[in-house]
C-alpha cells in the first residue's frame, strides 16, 4: 500500500515539479535585467482591411520617440540581421543584433569583458565596432582573453571587438544573437533609400521614468504619433489608422506562449487531484484494517488530537517521500521538456529548478498531505470503539459513510480525468486536421538554402542579380536536380510587406493604402514549388531590371479587387515603384503559416526587387539530403567565403510548423493517459475494497437463492453508476472549461461532437472492463465459506 501511495504522488508531484519549472522560467522568472519591471516594448500598430496588425519601427519613428518623449528614461532600437564572419576557420553565417548605442545602458546589462558603444559609434561614419556573445568568444577565439581590440570580418568588413557580453544575459525579445553593432540605422535586406523612406523594421524597447505608469506612457505615444504623422505625412507607417501602444516586456515576449502554458499548468494540477484522490482511497481502504488498532488506543486513553497527529504525520511522511522521489522525476522530465520543446519556447529563458521549483514542491507535497491524510483520518475518529473491538464488519449498512466517501472520491476522479480526455481529443481533432492543410504547394523532394551576400563585395543590383543568375545555372546542372529557383522567403513565411494601390481603386496617400505581401523570386519558382498559375503567364529570363516592370497576384488578391474577373492586364503599384502590369495570377499558397487564411501577395521578378539575402530552392529527382553537400560546393566553387545556411527541406520546415500544436497535444495525451489510469484504478479499487466489506452479504444473497450472474450485474452496475456521474460531470466541466482552448485550436470548436461523443465512450468501456474484474471476483463466492467464517 505504502509504495503504491508514494508512487502515485511521486508522479503527480513530478509531473507538476516539471512544467512548473518550464511555466516559472517563461512567465514568473523576471528578466536578468536591472530593474526589468519598469521596462516596456513600444509597438506600432495598423488597423486596415485585414484588421489590427503589428508594424515595426522606422528609423524617423523611433528617432521621435526617443528625442521627445518625457516618459522614458531611455528608448533604445534594435533590429536582427544576419552577417558572413569570414577569416577565423569556415565560413559562417553569424546572427547579429544592430543596437542603439544605448540599447545595453537601458536594459542595464554590463559585458564580462571590455565596454558598451559609445554615442559617436552609433553614428554614420562612426568607428567600426562590434561586442560579441560569450558563445562566439568561446567557440571561434578560445575565450581569448586577449580578444579586446582583435579585428572580425563580417560581411568582409574588419570590425573591432570592444567588448564580450555575459553568458548569462539572453535578449529573448530579439531572438539569438552573436555579434552586436551599434549600426541600428542599416539592415543588410533593406536599402538605405527604403529606410530614409520610413520602411518599419525596428524593435523599440523602453525605460519608464521614475514615477511614469504604461497608462500614461501610452497617452504620450498617442501625442507623439499624432506630431510623427503630422511631420512625416507621406511616411508608410504614418496615417490615421496608425497607433502606438506600450506593453510590459516580458508580458509581450511570452504572449505567444500564455495560453498553452496555463493549459498544461491545469493539466498537471488536475492530474495532482487525481493522485490525491487515488491516495486517499487507497488510506480510505486500509484503514478498514486498522480500525481495531485505533479503537485499542482510543480504549486505552489515547486522544481524538493524538490520533490525528498520528494519521496527518503518516500522511505528511508518505506524500514527502512522494515529493522528493518527484523532484528527482521531475528533473529528467524537465530536461524531456527543454529538449522537446526546443524551436518553440523562445531562446533566452533559462529553464532551470531554482527555489521557487522547491518552494513550489513543497507546496505540493504539503497540499498533498492534507488532501490525503484529512479525509481517512476523520473516518477513522469517527469509528465507534465498541462496534469496532466486536470486529462489526458484517451488515450491508456497515461502513456505508466510508464507502460514500470513496464513491465520491472515484467519481471525482474520473470528472477531472474526463475534462483532461475531452481536451486531449479536442487537440488530436485539431492536429489531424492540421496534418491535412493543403498549403497550396508540392513539399516533397525540395530543399532550401539560405545565401546572405556581403554588402562590400556585392554592392550592386547587376553584381547581385549576376551572382545568383550563375548559383541557379550551377544548381540545375547537378545531377538529380529538376529544377531550381530563388525567393526572398520561406515556404508558409513572409518578410516584406509594402503599401499598394490597385487600378481602379481610389487613389490614396502612400501612407493610407492597405498593405500586402510581397515576395521577390526567380523564373522557375511557381514549377519548383509547382503553385499553378491559373492565369496569364509566369515570370521568365526577360522580365529583368531593364524591362517594364511585371507583378503576379496570388488567387486571394484577385479575389478581393477583381472578383470573378481576370486581371491580368491590369497594373498595381507597390510601394513607391511605378506602375506595374499584372501578368499571371497564381493560385494560392500558405504565406502566413498553416493555420491562417492565405493573405493576398504580389509576386515581382527578383531583377526588379533585387536584394542580397535569398534562399534557393531545389526540387531534386530523390532524397534531397542526399544533395546538401553537392550545393554547398557549387556556393563555394562562386565564393568560397560564402556560408550556406538553413540548408534544409520543405517537408522539415512543414514539420517545424506543425510542432507546437503537436507538443502541446502530445504532452496532454500523456497526462490525459496518466488520468485515465489513475481514474480506472480508483474504480477498480472502490469495487475491490466494496467486495471485502459487503463480502458477507453477498453471501447471504447468494444463500437466498441469487445467482452469480445476479451478483455480477450488481457489481458491474454499481462501477457503471460511479463511472457514469463521473462522466457526466466531467463532459459538463469540459464544455465550461475547454472555451479557453479555443485559442490553440484549428478549425475546431471547444464543442466538437465527435469528441464529446467519443471520449465518453472510450472512458466508458475502460470503466466497465476495469468493474468487470472484481464484479467476477464477486459472482465466484462460496455462500457455505462465507457463512462458516462469520
Amino acid at each position: 500500500m505504502a509504495f503504491a501511495a508514494i508512487a502515485t504522488l511521486a508522479l503527480g508531484s513530478g509531473i507538476n515539479t516539471a512544467v512548473f519549472s518550464v511555466t516559472s522560467a517563461l512567465l514568473l522568472k523576471p528578466f536578468a535585467y536591472r530593474d526589468p519591471a519598469r521596462l516596456v516594448m513600444i509597438e506600432v500598430k495598423r488597423k486596415d482591411s485585414n484588421g489590427e496588425i503589428n508594424n515595426d519601427f522606422s528609423l524617423g519613428r523611433y528617432e521621435l520617440v526617443r528625442d521627445q518623449n518625457r516618459s522614458f528614461s531611455g528608448v533604445a532600437a534594435a533590429a536582427s540581421d544576419t552577417a558572413d564572419f569570414t577569416g577565423r576557420g569556415e565560413p559562417l553565417e553569424v546572427p547579429i543584433a544592430r543596437v542603439s548605442p544605448n540599447f545595453f545602458s537601458v536594459l542595464g546589462v554590463n559585458p564580462q569583458l571590455g565596454r558598451v558603444f559609445t554615442d559617436a559609434e552609433g553614428t554614420p561614419g562612426g568607428a567600426p565596432v562590434v561586442m560579441i556573445s560569450d558563445s562566439l568568444w568561446r567557440s571561434r577565439f578560445g575565450a581569448d582573453p586577449g580578444i579586446l581590440g582583435q579585428t572580425v570580418n563580417l560581411d568582409a568588413e574588419p570590425q573591432t571587438v570592444i567588448g564580450v557580453l555575459p553568458a548569462t544575459v539572453k535578449f529573448p525579445f530579439l531572438g539569438p544573437a552573436d555579434v552586436w553593432s551599434p549600426r541600428y540605422y542599416e539592415l543588410s535586406i533593406v536599402s538605405p533609400q527604403n529606410i530614409r523612406n520610413g520602411v518599419g523594421y525596428l524593435t523599440s524597447i523602453a525605460r519608464l521614468a521614475p514615477g511614469i505608469s504604461i497608462d500614461s506612457a501610452a497617452t504620450e505615444l498617442n501625442v507623439l504619433n499624432s506630431r510623427y504623422t503630422q511631420e512625416n505625412p507621406k511616411a508608410p507607417d504614418g496615417g490615421p489608422n496608425v497607433w502606438m501602444t506600450a506593453s510590459d516586456l516580458r508580458a509581450r515576449t511570452v504572449s505567444g506562449l500564455r495560453t498553452g502554458l496555463l493549459l498544461l499548468s491545469a493539466a498537471v494540477g488536475v492530474i495532482l487531484l487525481i493522485s490525491c484522490a487515488n491516495v486517499a482511497n487507497l488510506l480510505l481502504s486500509h484503514s478498514l484494517t486498522r480500525r481495531k488498532e485505533l479503537a485499542i488506543r482510543a480504549a486505552l486513553g489515547a486522544g481524538s488530537g493524538a490520533i490525528l497527529r498520528q494519521l496527518l504525520t503518516e500522511s505528511v511522511l508518505l506524500t514527502s517521500l512522494g515529493g522528493a522521489i518527484g523532484l528527482a522525476l521531475s528533473w529528467a522530465a524537465t530536461k524531456y521538456l527543454v529538449v522537446s520543446g526546443a524551436g518553440i519556447v523562445p531562446s533566452g529563458f533559462p529553464i532551470e529548478m531554482d527555489w521557487r521549483v522547491f518552494l513550489f514542491t513543497i507546496a505540493t507535497s504539503a497540499f498533498a498531505a492534507f488532501a490525503v491524510g484529512l479525509s481517512p483520518a476523520l473516518q477513522l475518529l469517527h469509528t465507534d470503539v465498541r462496534s469496532a473491538l466486536s470486529e462489526e464488519v458484517r451488515g450491508a449498512s456497515t461502513g456505508r459513510s466510508r464507502r460514500q466517501l470513496a464513491n465520491i472520491l472515484v467519481v471525482a476522479q474520473i470528472a477531472l480525468s474526463m475534462v483532461l480526455l475531452v481536451g486531449t481529443g479536442l487537440l488530436i481533432r485539431s492536429f489531424a486536421l492540421l496534418v491535412t492543410v493543403q498549403p497550396g504547394f508540392d513539399s516533397a523532394n525540395v530543399l532550401t538554402a539560405n545565401i546572405s551576400l556581403p554588402g562590400l563585395k556585392y554592392p550592386t543590383g547587376p553584381a547581385m542579380i549576376g551572382f545568383f543568375d550563375l548559383l541557379l545555372r550551377r544548381v540545375s546542372a547537378i545531377p538529380g536536380v529538376s529544377s531550381a529557383a530563388m525567393s526572398a522567403t520561406l515556404p508558409l513565411t513572409h518578410i516584406r510587406i509594402s503599401p499598394i494601390l490597385v487600378e481602379g481603386q481610389p487613389v490614396l496617400p502612400l501612407a493610407e493604402r492597405p498593405f500586402t505581401i510581397i515576395e521577390a523570386i526567380s523564373p522557375r519558382f511557381f514549377d519548383v514549388m509547382r503553385i499553378p498559375v491559373v492565369a496569364g503567364r509566369a515570370f521568365n529570363e526577360g522580365d529583368t531590371n531593364q524591362s517594364p516592370h511585371v507583378v503576379i497576384v496570388n488567387a486571394a488578391l484577385a479575389h478581393r479587387y477583381w472578383p470573378g474577373q481576370n486581371p491580368v492586364g491590369r497594373h498595381i503599384s507597390v510601394g513607391r515603384q511605378t506602375i506595374a502590369e499584372i501578368v499571371g495570377v497564381a493560385s494560392n499558397a500558405a504565406n502566413s503559416g498553416l493555420t491562417l487564411d492565405t493573405e493576398p501577395q504580389v509576386y515581382l521578378p527578383f531583377p526588379q526587387l533585387f536584394w542580397g539575402n535569398m534562399n534557393i530552392l531545389v526540387r531534386t529527382k530523390a532524397d534531397p539530403h542526399s544533395l546538401f553537400p553537392l550545393v554547398r560546393k557549387a556556393v563555394a566553387a562562386l565564393d568560397p567565403d560564402l556560408p550556406v545556411m538553413k540548408l534544409q527541406t520543405v517537408a522539415d520546415i512543414m514539420d517545424d510548423a506543425r510542432a507546437q500544436p503537436r507538443f502541446t497535444m502530445s504532452l496532454l495525451g500523456i497526462f490525459s493517459i496518466v488520468a485515465l489510469v489513475m481514474a480506472v484504478v480508483g474504480v477498480h479499487g472502490v469495487l475491490a475494497c466494496s467486495l471485502a466489506q459487503r463480502r458477507f452479504e453477498l453471501g447471504i444473497r447468494m444463500a437466498l437463492g441469487g445467482t452469480s450472474g445476479q451478483i455480477l450485474r450488481m457489481m458491474v452496475g454499481q462501477g457503471l453508476a460511479l463511472a457514469t456521474a463521473g462522466i457526466a460531470l466531467g463532459v459538463a466541466g469540459a464544455i465550461a472549461l475547454t472555451r479557453v482552448m479555443a485559442s490553440v485550436l484549428y478549425k475546431t470548436g471547444p464543442r466538437d461532437p465527435l469528441t464529446l461523443i467519443a471520449a465518453p465512450v472510450i472512458f466508458l468501456i475502460v470503466c466497465l472492463l476495469a468493474s468487470y474484474i472484481p464484479a467476477r471476483r464477486a459472482a465466484r463466492i462460496d455462500p457455505a465459506e462465507v457463512l462458516r467464517q462469520s
